[in-house]
C-alpha cells in the first residue's frame, strides 16, 4: 500500500512539478477547499452506491483529492448542474462535511447557456412570415424558424421601424441575448428583398461572359397583363452571379452562348440607377399564358392547380414575383390570384413565372394595419369616437351600426380635406370636428350652426396613425380597391395631381378576386389621403415605380397607400 502511495505521489509531483501535493487525509482544517477544477473519477462504495473523487488545485498550487458525497450539491454560476458540468480549469469552491465534499460551486467566465446581450447572431433570407413567427434561409441553405415578442426591435438602415414593414424575400440579421435561445431580441433589416423594375422577354442573340451582359433582340415588356414590344435590340448587364435555367435545370454561365436564338424571359432590377438581370429563363418548349386563382399547392410533388383545373409543376428556376418583389416559391399559396407564364406543351407545363395579383394594407400577418371611415361621434384629447363606421376587410367595405374607440397622439397626421391643410391635435380636438354630447353643442346644432364632420382613419391597432377629415360622407358603395405601379405623376392645371398605374388590378367583389386591367389607369389624388410609413404626405411626394393601394371613387382616388 506505501508503494502505491508513493509511486501516486511521484506521478503527480512529475505532472504538477512548481506544486505541494496533499492528499485527501492531509488538507486544510478550514472546512473548505478553493481553486481550480482539475478531474473528476468514479467509484463504488461497498453498498454498491457510485460517488465521485475530484482532483482541485488550490489557488496556493496545492492539489487535493477529494471523495464527493454521493447526494452532494452541484452548482455553476448558482445554476444547478451536474459533475460532467464541470470542466477542467472551472474555478471551484468545496465545501466540506469531514473529509467530504456535500457541496461543490463552479464560477464560469460566463454562464453556461449564457451570451453577451445580442452575441449570437443569425443571418439569411425571410421565407415565411406567420404572426409571430419569422422562417428565415441561412447561407447553408438550413431553413430555421425563429420567434418575435414584444420587446423585439426592428430596424432598417439604423432607424427604428416597424416589424410590419417585413417582406418574405427580405434579408435580415437576428440578434439573440441567450445562446439556446430561439426568440429574436433585434432584427435589422438589411435590404430589401429584390425589387423588381421590370419583365422583359426577347430572343437571345449574344451572351458575353467576358463583358459580363447579355443582348437581346426583338425584346418585349410585361405591361398591363401582355406582352408589348419594347425594342428591337437590348443590351443588359449580368453579373453571371444568378443562375439561370431552362426546363427547371440550371444552366453553368459559360454554356448560355449555345442557346442563342432562344427565347428568353429576365427580371431586372435596378443597381445604382442602372437596370441589371436579377434572374433569366430559357424557353424550353412553347409558352402558354394563364389568369386565374390558385386552387391547390402540392409541395411534395411541387405543383399546383388553377380554379380552371389546369395544373403547373415549378421548381428552383420558377420566377415568382409577388408585392412587386422576387419571391421565393413559398411566397405562393392557395387563394392566390396569379398570371401564370407557362412553358411547355399540351397538358405537360411548367410555371415559368408566376406574378402575384394580390395586395392588402399588411404586407403580412403580422400587421395590425385598418382602415376605418365614419363619422366623427365625439373627440377628446387622446381619443375618438366613429359612429356607425365600417372597415375594410378583405378590400370590401364592412358596416358595422356601433361607436368605435380610437386612440390619437402628438405624433398622429391629422388632415383638414376641406382646407386642404395638416391641423395639430390641439386643432383637431378644439374645432367643431365632432358632434359631442354636451348641452352647448346640442343647442348649437338645433340652430345649424354645426355639422357632422367624417373622416377616413388609418391605425395600427386601435392607435390613429393618420386621419383625414371632411364635411360630407363618400358613398362607399361606388367605391373599389385598386393596386399598380406608378408610372408616372403630374400636376394637371385643371385637375391638380394626377398619376397613372401600370400593371393595375381591381378588387371584384363578385369574383372575390384580384381582376388585372389591359391598359394604363389614370387616378386623380388631388384630395386623397395619401399615407406613407404610417403618415399622411403630399401628393408630390410619391415617386415614379412606388406601388399602391388605392381605394377610389372611379376617377379620384380617396385613400391611398404607399406600399
Amino acid at each position: 500500500m506505501l508503494k502505491k502511495i508513493m509511486a501516486l505521489t511521484i506521478a503527480l509531483l512529475l505532472v504538477f512539478p512548481s506544486m505541494t501535493l496533499a492528499i485527501a487525509n492531509n488538507f486544510n482544517n478550514q472546512g473548505y477547499v478553493e481553486g481550480y477544477f482539475l478531474n473528476s473519477e468514479t467509484d463504488v462504495t461497498d453498498e454498491g452506491e457510485m460517488y465521485y473523487t475530484v482532483d482541485i488545485e488550490s489557488y496556493e498550487g496545492e492539489v487535493y483529492t477529494i471523495d464527493v458525497m454521493p447526494n452532494a450539491n452541484y452548482t455553476i454560476d448558482t445554476i444547478p448542474a451536474v459533475m460532467s458540468d464541470f470542466k477542467p480549469g472551472l474555478e471551484v469552491y468545496a465545501s466540506l462535511r469531514g473529509r467530504q465534499i456535500h457541496s461543490l460551486e463552479g464560477y464560469s467566465t460566463a454562464n453556461l447557456g449564457y451570451i453577451a446581450p445580442g452575441s449570437k447572431v443569425r443571418n439569411g433570407v425571410v421565407t415565411d412570415i406567420d404572426r409571430d413567427q419569422i422562417k428565415i434561409r441561412m447561407a447553408n441553405g438550413e431553413e430555421k424558424t425563429y420567434y418575435l415578442s414584444p420587446a423585439t426591435i426592428a430596424q432598417r438602415q439604423g432607424q427604428s421601424v416597424n416589424i410590419d414593414t417585413l417582406y418574405r424575400g427580405d434579408r435580415v440579421r437576428l440578434y439573440f441575448d441567450t445562446d439556446d435561445s430561439e426568440i429574436i431580441s433585434r432584427i435589422n433589416i438589411e435590404g430589401d428583398s429584390v425589387l423588381i423594375q421590370d419583365m422583359y422577354k426577347g430572343t437571345l442573340n449574344v451572351a458575353n461572359a467576358i463583358q459580363d451582359e447579355v443582348v437581346l433582340e426583338d425584346v418585349e415588356v410585361f405591361r398591363n397583363g401582355r406582352w408589348q414590344d419594347h425594342r428591337s435590340t437590348m443590351r443588359v448587364p449580368y453579373n453571371g452571379n444568378n443562375p439561370i435555367y431552362i426546363g427547371g435545370e440550371q444552366i453553368p454561365q459559360h454554356n448560355l452562348q449555345y442557346y442563342r436564338g432562344k427565347t428568353v424571359y429576365m427580371v431586372t432590377n435596378s443597381v445604382f440607377g442602372r437596370e441589371s438581370i436579377e434572374r433569366m429563363i430559357v424557353q424550353n418548349q412553347y409558352e402558354s399564358t394563364f389568369s386565374d386563382k390558385i386552387k391547390d399547392i402540392n409541395w411534395y410533388t411541387q405543383a399546383f392547380e388553377l380554379n380552371s383545373n389546369r395544373n403547373f409543376t415549378f421548381n428552383d428556376g420558377s420566377i415568382v414575383i409577388r408585392n412587386g418583389r422576387l419571391q421565393d416559391t413559398y411566397a405562393l399559396n392557395a387563394n392566390s390570384d396569379v398570371l401564370v407564364v407557362a412553358d411547355g406543351r399540351g397538358l405537360d407545363r411548367m410555371a415559368g413565372i408566376v406574378y402575384v395579383y394580390n395586395e392588402d394594407i399588411n404586407n403580412s400577418n403580422i400587421g395590425q394595419r385598418y382602415l376605418y371611415s365614419g363619422r366623427l361621434d365625439q373627440i377628446i384629447e387622446d381619443r375618438v369616437w366613429l359612429e356607425d363606421y365600417f372597415i375594410l376587410n378583405q378590400n370590401e367595405w364592412e358596416s358595422f351600426s356601433d361607436t368605435k374607440e380610437l386612440f390619437y397622439d402628438n405624433d398622429t397626421s391629422i388632415y383638414d380635406l376641406e382646407d386642404g391643410r395638416f391641423i395639430t391635435p390641439k386643432e383637431f380636438v378644439s374645432g367643431d370636428y365632432s358632434m359631442s354630447s354636451t348641452k352647448d353643442h346640442h343647442e348649437d346644432c338645433d340652430r345649424g350652426e354645426l355639422k357632422d364632420w367624417y373622416g377616413y382613419v388609418y391605425t395600427d391597432g386601435d392607435r390613429i396613425a393618420a386621419i383625414s377629415v371632411q364635411k360630407d360622407m363618400d358613398s362607399l358603395l361606388r367605391q373599389r380597391v385598386t393596386n399598380g405601379i406608378v408610372s408616372s405623376i403630374e400636376d394637371d392645371p385643371t385637375v391638380g395631381w394626377n398619376i397613372v398605374l401600370r400593371n393595375s388590378n381591381d378588387w371584384s367583389n363578385y369574383r372575390s378576386q384580384w381582376m388585372p386591367k389591359n391598359s394604363d389607369l389614370r387616378i386623380n389624388i388631388d384630395s386623397a389621403a395619401i399615407i406613407k410609413n404610417g403618415s399622411l404626405i403630399k401628393p408630390q411626394e410619391i415617386n415614379s415605380s412606388d406601388r399602391l393601394y388605392v381605394v377610389r371613387d372611379d376617377f379620384r382616388a380617396k385613400v391611398v397607400i404607399v406600399k
